[in-house]
């Protein structure tokens, strides 16, 4: 008994083990799938384990491996950029990208293809410089001919370049009077950028919404034609199982044995009759034409039911006999 015990134990631990394999497998494949679904230009080089993504920054091509080890995705994914560059996301001696806010919270229930496509948007925004060329620069004391390599954005120059134009009162008037700081900000070429990608993400989110809209008269006849064919079909259940009920009392009085039973009271019937109807000539109580008439009758009739009930019981003996063989 114990030993049964373990090994139901066991079974049911390799069960839950395959489950568990199973909705992880299940879920890298759904990982792997948003990453094709939010990238363009994907492409498998180890199925399941390895793929690139390729983008331009600034016309320069680039090249983004991921890297899927044996844990994910309950462990996020190694995230390479080619060739290296320099931004406050990636190490630069190896390119890895290990500072992108999506990997630095990554969980088993992240969007691998949106974390990548935040990177690749962020090297389209803010084009980075490959790393090593600053300091060959410096080093030489010229900039490399044979590379062209945009500068990197300096403070208040690449992300803001609208600073250069203004004066020091302009800038001490920013420092000081907010309502001349809301119009600057407002008027940012990255805030108006914001602005129209926020129109264009509700007007997104409202045509959706439309659709949504157009869809519920529709969804209502589909929710009201299920419910019907949900009470139609507890009718034919509840007919179905009535039916089944009569099948099982008809195939009970009509089976073999029962009619043969039937048959053997029907003959004892008879012979009642019979007997009676001697008593009735014998204590002088009907005359001889009827006891005759009544007495022939019913002794017909059960040498009658008699016969039937033997040739029945032959057959079934017979029947019996053949399936055993």
């Amino acid at each position: 008994m114990v030993f049964r015990a373990g090994a139901k134990k066991n079974v049911n631990k390799r069960k839950m083990i395959q489950r568990n394999f199973k909705s992880d497998k299940d879920t890298r494949r759904r990982q792997i799938d948003t990453l094709k679904i939010f990238n363009d230009n994907v492409q498998e080089v180890i199925e399941c384990e390895e793929y690139t993504v390729g983008f331009e920054s600034d016309g320069r091509p680039f090249v983004i491996t991921v890297f899927l080890g044996p844990s994910f995705p309950n462990e996020k994914p190694k995230v390479v950029i080619s060739p290296s560059v320099e931004h406050p996301w990636v190490f630069g001696p190896t390119g890895e990208v290990n500072g992108a806010p999506g990997l630095l919270n990554f969980t088993a229930h992240s969007d691998l293809g949106r974390i990548v496509q935040a990177i690749i948007r962020e090297m389209e925004k803010f084009p980075p410089q490959l790393f090593g060329v600053g300091e060959m620069m410096n080093r030489s004391g010229n900039e490399a001919p044979q590379i062209d390599i945009p500068h990197p954005p300096q403070s208040g120059e690449g992300l803001i370049p609208e600073l250069r134009s203004l004066t020091i009162e302009e800038l001490k008037e920013l420092d000081t009077d907010p309502e001349f700081l809301d119009d600057f900000v407002a008027e940012l070429g990255a805030v108006k950028n914001l602005r129209t990608d926020l129109d264009v993400l509700l007007q997104d989110i409202e045509s959706i919404a439309k659709a949504n809209m157009a869809q519920e008269e529709r969804m209502t006849t589909l929710r009201e034609e299920v419910n019907r064919r949900s009470i139609e079909f507890r009718d034919l259940g509840d007919k179905y199982e009535m039916l089944c009920a009569l099948q099982k009392k008809k195939a009970e009085e009509f089976s073999p044995q029962h009619i043969k039973e039937l048959l053997q009271i029907a003959a004892s019937i008879s012979d009642s009759e019979c007997e009676t109807c001697a008593e009735e000539f014998l204590a002088g109580k009907i005359d001889v034409q009827s006891f005759l008439n009544t007495f022939m009758a019913a002794k017909k009739l059960s040498a009658m039911r008699k016969a039937k009930e033997e040739r029945l019981t032959s057959q079934l003996d017979s029947l019996e006999k053949h399936s055993l063989h």
